[in-house]
């Protein structure tokens, strides 16, 4: 399968990995439509590409604006980022997790089977496998083990994806991201939060800094989803999608402090440390390697290099900075 020329809808487009995902089809000659309600995504993440796209103001809980959209639309792929994903809101509000990770991914399958659409690709999570119970690094057979109420959204909308594949032949392939991280951020994960809290000061309030995470520069992030989608992996099937390489928090504030050229204390906050926390999170991303011959090519000093080039040229402010002011936050999703 070839993308170039196809039309592609991105749902979930103005958000972090969605508005990357944008440019790499872009950049690859897709016709490129954004479907996005805007709850997390902001159009400033598509300001220098909206003269080469078509945005769609939409929800996916909104049933007759998402079949009327993809029946004007008619895309060949669908990749479908549409989610809520800071795991420390779903503390809060389970419901709404529940209904734009669950009943919407349901919504975009079904209209997706009503139009025809060729390929659809469901973002999933690794958050889905819980902690690891088998082998590390983890493979796709690892069984699933949500450990908080978003994990639990997202292992409800992976098996959908699975179970209506085999029940409708809807063609979805499942791809369960680990962390990425870059440019245009919208939720206070980790490496957004340590080049923030480094950038006004010295000080850094941060909760489980012994917690190792699997993490994926954006745009490899992309072109694993990319070669998924065209993969001939087969329908249903799920996928990981990450580096294979994990750090600590410990170790990426290192990392970021030399970059940045600064001192810094940690202090542990316990307000910011999850209710269930899970050690470790590592890829084992063979079967997509193997189905694809696709590998990471950004490692971690420099993806940090980039993502901090990035931040202090856009402002020195992250968007979710704007609605966080004032308020405690859970470490981020590490």
């Amino acid at each position: 399968m070839n993308i170039k020329s196809k039309k592609v809808l991105v749902a979930g487009g103005a958000g972090f990995v969605g508005s990357q995902m944008v440019r790499e089809l872009l950049d690859l000659d897709a016709v490129v439509v954004v479907y996005d309600n805007l709850l997390h995504g902001t159009m400033e993440n598509l300001v220098e590409v909206k003269n080469k796209i078509e945005i769609v103001i939409g929800d996916i809980l909104d049933e007759w604006k998402l079949i009327n959209s993809l029946q004007r639309i008619k895309p060949d792929y669908v990749f479908d980022f549409v989610g809520d994903t800071y795991v420390p809101t779903a503390y809060d509000i389970p419901k709404r997790f529940f209904n734009i990770n669950t009943i919407g991914t349901m919504n975009l399958l079904l209209a997706c089977q009503f139009v025809g659409v060729e390929r659809i690709l469901y973002v999933s999570s690794t958050e889905v496998y819980g902690q690891p119970v088998k082998d590390v690094p983890m493979t796709e057979e690892h069984i699933l083990n949500p450990y908080n109420t978003y994990a639990v959204s997202k292992v409800a909308a992976d098996r959908l994806c699975y179970t209506l594949n085999k029940e409708r032949d809807i063609p979805v392939i499942i791809a369960r991201i680990y962390n990425s991280y870059g440019p245009r951020e919208t939720e206070p994960y980790i490496i957004p939060e340590i080049i923030s809290q480094l950038d006004k000061g010295n000080i850094l309030h941060l909760g489980n800094v012994k917690a190792r995470r699997d993490f994926t520069y954006v745009s490899d992030t992309c072109k694993g989803l990319i070669a998924a989608m065209l993969s001939n992996i087969p329908n249903g099937e799920a996928v990981n999608v990450g580096s294979g390489n994990d750090y600590s928090v410990e170790e990426l504030v290192r990392l970021v402090a030399m970059i940045m050229n600064k001192e810094y204390e940690i202090i542990i906050d316990q307000k910011r440390l999850r209710k269930f926390d899970i050690d470790i999170f590592l890829c084992n991303p063979f079967k997509l390697m193997r189905a694809t011959r696709w590998a990471p090519e950004i490692d971690i000093e420099t993806g940090l290099r980039m993502t901090i080039d990035w931040y202090r040229a856009h402002g020195r402010k992250w968007s979710w900075e704007s609605w966080t002011e004032g308020t405690v936050l859970y470490n981020g999703k590490v």
